[in-house]
């Protein structure tokens, strides 16, 4: 076996073996890639590395992904990488060979930059990902280690409850126009300030961020607004379909039986349902999502909602400690517990945002990338 770097001219046997692997959890999921295998990363940063592992016959036996773009970390901005889709064939080949090539793999792109440090979001009902990378029996010398960074929760809004609270009248919400940006790119500026990852320092790294961003535009966004007209919070619902579509494959018993609640709910139009296997998510992210308040982010997910179509749910990542964004309790939801990851090489010294804290701010981190 060998090691590659994919160019355009891999697109569509990425496009094949991505679309075959499954990805397992209380759903199993399959992920489809729309046109190229690599717009996924192109609106996030133009530096981007895939990696494929292929045999004799050159068919792939595994592949990931390094992306690296600008991220406040202690105390300064510097490049910052986020590994991602990772998938290996279940071969004992292909894990083995993968195994022996994924440091040497990182730390050449890490020294490329001058990284320090990769990230990687890992679902922990992944068991197998999880026990192997995590927390592996054995210490070997030849793998990188994963510390945790944070905890967070992939939110799902999928209905309202009966009686529900109505969000607060002296809240206004309202669709954003290009006459916003400034304003919308100055809120966005302030909230993200010195948080961890926060990829913006001025106006203009904003507005780069979203035309990079494929169907994602200044009018997408919703806006929060207090009696005085000032900005209060904001959100960006945005579906991926162009980008990338996700299928549920197979339910488990708990997924299956709060799939069936959801369908009897949708009978009473209190839900939206999800998809019968094989069939597509229809789903958007809420992107951009910060508020000044816990009743500012209910008005703008409630409003959020009430935009979805009869089929469609909503996406969010709640982060462990964040009061904020705490999932309201008029509304339908599931959650999907996540770990961010900071990766580093068996020599690396643990810094010191890895060590632990009773409290957090929480990072900038889009789940849309996932």
């Amino acid at each position: 076996m060998r090691l590659i770097t994919a160019s355009d001219e891999d697109n569509e046997r990425l496009l094949h073996y991505f679309t075959q692997m499954t990805m397992p959890g209380a759903i199993e999921s399959r992920a489809r890639r729309m046109f190229s295998f690599f717009n996924q990363y192109r609106i996030q940063t133009n530096d981007y590395i895939t990696c494929i592992l292929e045999n004799n016959k050159h068919e792939i036996e595994a592949m990931a992904s390094m992306l690296f773009r600008p991220g406040f970390i202690e105390n300064k901005t510097e490049v910052v990488g986020y590994a991602t889709d990772l998938r290996v064939s279940p071969t004992r080949s292909a894990v083995l060979n993968w195994a022996r090539h994924f440091l040497p793999v990182l730390e050449r792109e890490r020294e490329k930059r001058n990284c320090r440090y990769i990230f990687s979001a890992v679902p922990h009902s992944q068991r197998q990902a999880y026990n192997a990378f995590i927390r592996p029996r054995n210490l070997r010398r030849g793998m990188p280690r994963y510390h945790l960074f944070r905890r967070f929760d992939l939110i799902g809004i999928h209905g309202l409850w009966p009686f529900h609270d109505l969000p607060l009248t002296g809240i206004k919400i309202r669709t954003a126009s290009e006459n916003d940006f400034e304003q919308l790119a100055d809120y966005i500026l302030k909230k993200t300030a010195k948080r961890p990852l926060a990829p913006y320092l001025t106006i203009h790294d904003f507005k780069e961020s979203l035309d990079k961003w494929r169907d994602l535009y200044v009018e997408n966004f919703l806006l929060a607004f207090d009696t005085s007209d000032n900005l209060i919070g904001c959100t960006a619902p945005w579906s991926p379909e162009r980008v990338q579509r996700t299928y549920p494959v197979k339910y488990d018993s708990s997924s299956s039986n709060f799939r069936d609640v959801l369908s009897l709910l949708s009978l009473l139009r209190l839900a939206h349902p999800l998809p019968k296997e094989g069939q597509e998510f229809e789903l958007r992210h809420l992107t951009h999502l910060y508020a000044d308040n816990p009743d500012i982010f209910y008005s703008l997910i409630y409003n959020a909602y009430r935009l979805c179509g009869k089929k469609e749910f909503l996406l969010y990542p709640h982060f462990e400690g964040e009061l904020i964004s705490m999932p309201p309790r008029s509304f339908i939801t599931n959650s999907t517990p996540y770990g961010l990851y900071c990766i580093l090489s068996p020599s690396d010294p643990i810094p010191d945002f890895l060590k632990p804290r009773s409290f957090h701010i929480p990072p900038v981190f889009e789940p849309a990338f996932l």
